[in-house]
């Protein structure tokens, strides 16, 4: 808008690219009074197809609706494609949090006598020239 404005009261596109710290062809492109084209829709055949998959296994994601997809229609689909129109409409699933456990179970194991309950640990010790040996401790609980 500033561009035009200061074009229309006389000054030339060199000085406005230079004063405002603009490209050159940026300026003259900003005078071009070009409406923008309506661009057909090159996605709907591929949109309606993942719509289509997403309706009849609910459960997949991007990656597997991209192999179902390459398969049906038989060309080439990036998957990003099938994944930016899938956040589109709305047909992500969302993905499930898994949280490690990081403490043993409660609840002991009742023994009563000996040979009822072993417990087993296993480790690496470098042995020198013969390498690496395993070291197996198996303790009577």
């Amino acid at each position: 808008m500033l561009v035009q404005t200061l074009h229309k009261d006389g000054y030339k596109i060199t000085l406005i690219a230079k004063t405002l710290d603009l490209n050159r062809t940026y300026c003259y492109s900003l005078l071009l009074d070009k409406p923008q084209k309506e661009r057909p829709d090159k996605d709907a055949e591929v949109k309606q197809a993942i719509i289509r998959i997403c309706i009849q296994f609910p459960t997949y994601g991007y990656r597997r609706v991209t192999a179902v997809l390459r398969n049906r229609l038989g060309r080439s689909i990036n998957r990003k494609k099938v994944q930016r129109i899938m956040q589109e409409e709305g047909l992500t699933v969302p993905v499930k949090e898994r949280v490690a456990k990081r403490t043993k179970e409660s609840g002991r194991i009742p023994v009563i006598r000996s040979n009822e309950h072993f417990q087993v640990d296993m480790t690496k010790v470098w042995c020198g020239a013969d390498g690496w040996g395993y070291l197996f401790a198996v303790i009577d609980a």
